[in-house]
C-alpha cells in the first residue's frame, strides 16, 4: 500500500488588503462588527482581488510545483475545489487556461463541490485515496473563491460568523515526493436545525457533529488526542471552536488561529494557507523565521454551515522516494 503525502501547500492572497473595520456591512451593523473585530474573532484585514479565481490558483499552483520539484507534466490528476469558476463552457476555458500556464500538459481536471469550506479538505481526502491505491502518482488539489462569486459579494459570511478573503492555495499528493504522510479523512454532514431551535440546540447540534468527525477519523486511522500536536482549521465561526475543538480533547494551544487577523476567512483555502505558514514557520504578520516540521500528527479541518472534513498528517515528512532521488 502506498503512503500518500501531502507536498508543498502554497498560496496567493487577493492583492489587495482593506481593514474589516471599512466594511460597508459592518458599519451599517456596529454590533455585529464588535463581535467580529473583538480579540476573540481576531478579524482585521481581508483580502480581495479583481483577478479572476484561476490568476491567484496560477500563482498558488507554480510555487507549489517548483517546491516540491515536480514537473507539471507528471501530474496526472488536478482536483479543483472551488465555487468561483464561471458558469458554462467558459469554466472549462479558464481551467484549460490554467492547465496550460503552469505546464500541467498530461492532466485531467475536475472540480469537486457542494461542501462549502470543506471541499477542499474532501478533495485532499479524495486525492490521498487515489494515490494510496495506485490509480494516479501526482495528484494537484487547489482550491479557491472570490467572494463576489462564492458568498454573493457579501464579506460578512453567514450573518457574522467571519469575513471572507479572496484568495487560492494548492498541494501536491505524491506517492514519491517528499512530503507529510497522509494519514486518514473523515467527513459529516449535518442537516440544518430547525427553526426556532434556539442557540442551545445549534450549539448541541455542532458539538455532536465534531464528536463524530473526530470519532470517525480515529477509527480510519487509530490515535489518540494527545497525539496530535496541533489543528488547524477553517477561520469559519472562530469564535465558538474553541468550544467544539476542546469536547474532542484538541482546544488550548492545539487550535491555531494566529493567522486569522492577517488573511481573515479565506473559504475552503483557510487549512493550506494555515499548513503552509505552519511549515515555513510564518509568524501572525506573515514574517518567515525558520522551517518547522512536528512530532506526533496535525489535523487540517474544513469546516462550513452544514459540512466538516479532516485530514490527518503525520508531523515529521517522508523523504523523496522517486527513483533516482538521494
Amino acid at each position: 500500500m502506498i503512503t500518500p503525502r501531502l507536498c508543498a501547500p502554497a498560496y496567493e492572497l487577493g492583492e489587495y488588503a482593506e481593514p474589516v473595520a471599512d466594511l460597508p456591512e459592518l458599519q451599517a451593523d456596529p454590533a455585529i462588527a464588535a463581535e467580529l473585530t473583538a480579540p476573540a474573532a481576531g478579524f482585521d484585514t481581508y483580502r480581495w482581488s479583481d483577478a479572476p479565481v484561476v490568476e491567484l490558483m496560477a500563482a498558488a499552483v507554480q510555487r507549489t510545483l517548483g517546491e516540491a520539484g515536480v514537473p507539471g507534466d507528471e501530474v496526472d490528476l488536478v482536483l479543483l475545489a472551488t465555487d468561483s469558476l464561471p458558469h458554462g463552457r467558459a469554466a472549462q476555458r479558464d481551467v484549460a487556461e490554467l492547465l496550460t500556464e503552469t505546464g500541467l500538459t498530461r492532466a485531467t481536471a475536475s472540480t469537486l463541490g457542494l461542501m462549502d469550506c470543506a471541499t477542499a479538505m474532501a478533495a485532499l481526502g479524495t486525492a490521498a485515496s487515489l494515490v494510496r491505491d495506485g490509480s494516479a502518482r501526482h495528484v494537484l488539489v487547489v482550491s479557491g473563491d472570490l467572494a463576489d462569486l462564492a458568498a454573493g459579494g457579501d464579506r460578512v459570511v453567514a450573518g457574522g460568523v467571519a469575513i471572507a478573503s479572496d484568495a487560492a492555495a494548492s498541494a501536491l499528493v505524491s506517492a514519491t515526493a517528499a512530503g507529510l504522510p497522509v494519514l486518514g479523512m473523515a467527513h459529516h454532514t449535518s442537516p440544518p436545525t430547525a427553526s426556532g431551535g434556539g442557540a442551545r440546540q445549534e450549539l448541541t447540534a455542532k458539538v455532536t457533529a465534531h464528536r463524530e468527525l473526530f470519532a470517525r477519523l480515529a477509527a480510519h486511522h487509530p490515535h489518540r488526542p494527545e497525539d496530535v500536536r496541533a489543528v488547524l482549521p477553517s477561520h469559519f465561526a472562530r469564535m465558538v471552536l474553541e468550544i467544539y475543538l476542546s469536547d474532542v480533547g484538541h482546544g488550548g494551544d492545539k487550535l491555531v488561529l494566529d493567522n486569522v487577523g492577517r488573511i481573515a476567512h479565506c473559504l475552503g483555502s483557510d487549512p493550506l494557507i494555515d499548513l503552509a505558514d505552519r511549515l515555513a514557520g510564518t509568524d501572525p504578520a506573515g514574517a518567515r523565521t525558520a522551517h518547522g516540521t512536528d512530532d506526533g500528527h496535525l489535523v487540517l479541518l474544513g469546516a462550513g454551515i452544514s459540512h466538516l472534513a479532516a485530514v490527518l498528517l503525520g508531523g515529521r515528512p517522508l523523504p523523496d522516494a522517486s527513483e533516482g532521488a538521494p
